[in-house]
Formats: structure tokens, sequence, C-alpha cells
């Protein structure tokens, strides 16, 4: 099995991927039965509808890592969910 590191080290620059790119790779990937499957699930991994604070006493690492994991499935919700604008070619002349 290959390593994890080197396998994202051979993954194409970013450095041209555009949110209007991240949007519409997300929308095709997330498209069919299987990807929309794997979405829920993966949103489901973050537990965006349970609460922060869990248990007492409170935990304020375990916190943290189920904040990480929310802010992870908004994310990834909002990139599906947000078309980004379009830009325009032409410039505005400003006065």
């Amino acid at each position: 099995m290959s390593d994890p590191l080197q396998l994202l080290a051979e993954l194409p620059s970013d450095q041209n991927y555009t949110s209007a790119d991240r949007y519409h790779d997300f929308r095709k990937v997330f498209a069919t039965p299987e990807g929309q499957r794997a979405f829920r699930e993966i949103l489901s991994w973050g537990k965006l509808f349970s609460p922060s604070l869990n248990g007492s006493p409170i935990d304020p690492y375990a916190m943290a890592v189920g904040n990480g994991e929310k802010n992870i499935a908004l994310r990834l919700l909002a990139t599906y969910n947000n078309e980004p604008a379009v830009q325009s070619d032409t410039q505005k002349r400003t006065k």
C-alpha cells in the first residue's frame, strides 16, 4: 500500500483551482445516488445536529474535536450548496 502523504504530494497543484471549479466538482461527484449516500454519511460524521457540549464534566479536547468535525461538515455543505458568482472579464472604471 502506498504512503498517504506521498499520494497527497503527487496530486496536481491547486493554484488554478477556483471556487467555481470546486463547486462544479462537488456537484458532479455527489450527483449520483452513490455520491449522495456518501455525502449524507460524511455529513452525519460531522454531527451537525448534535450539541457541542456533551457530558459532564465538559471535556474541552472532545469539544474541540467535535467542533472541528462539525466545521468540516458545514464547509462541505456550504461548498455543495453555494454556487459562486460569475466574475466578469471586464473591469469597471472608477472616477
